[in-house]
């Protein structure tokens, strides 16, 4: 029978998953933002307004590699909150530390898009991943310690995503070497990195919902 501390932590976990969507929301949003309408003298002229926007393609390159991996991210959280349970008031410490990195991305964004030849604009920006990375790892040895994932959860799976976070990091390192060669082939490889989420967390599943289907 169900306690009533779990069923605390299982109230405690909804709210988490509030909180959890309305922060990638705004992050995305602000995001959108630093995209601003171009200024240019004559409002009525056709190649002016091509020739802003393309001025303006760096912030769209820089908008399109932080949305996927704000999205990518959003949608790895969703995948591991349903396999949870219920969560602990310092499990709140995890969630909202990976929260503040997601909520840097609209700096990153701007940053990135305003300085696109600089490779300290990728450097900040992977440091940011890094930071996210080191946090995801302690956030699921936390969960798995404190047994917060369903019963019947793949824990296989979840094991693998502490093996592989070493690498991850690791690679990202490589990346920000490469931005001082060459910041377009950082900027490709942040791209392809941040499609990562999806893969790693696309096994995630509560053994008895597979079995149902």
């Amino acid at each position: 029978m169900e306690t009533e501390t779990h069923k605390d932590e299982r109230k405690l976990l909804e709210r988490a998953i509030m909180f959890n969507d309305a922060v990638y929301a705004i992050a995305l949003t602000l995001m959108v933002l630093e995209i601003k309408l171009p200024e240019f003298e004559n409002t009525a002229s056709i190649d002016m307004m091509g020739m802003q926007l393309q001025h303006m393609s760096p912030k769209f390159w820089a908008f399109l590699l932080s949305v996927v991996l704000v999205g990518g991210n959003w949608i790895s959280s969703v995948r591991i909150q349903q396999t949870m349970v219920r969560v602990k008031y310092n499990t709140l410490g995890y969630l909202v530390g990976y929260l503040i990195f997601i909520s840097l991305m609209p700096f990153c964004c701007n940053m990135i898009g305003s300085y696109p030849d600089n490779a300290y604009s990728y450097v900040v920006f992977g440091v940011v991943m890094q930071l996210m990375i080191v946090n995801a790892y302690f956030f699921v040895r936390h969960c798995v310690n404190e047994q917060l994932f369903h019963p019947k959860a793949d824990m296989v799976e979840i094991l693998k995503l502490k093996k592989i976070v070493p690498v991850m990091f690791l690679f990202i390192c490589a990346v920000e070497a490469s931005a001082f060669y060459n910041p377009k082939i950082a900027y490709v490889l942040f791209l392809l990195y941040n499609l990562a989420p999806f893969v790693l967390t696309n096994s995630l599943r509560v053994k008895h919902e597979e079995e149902a289907g």
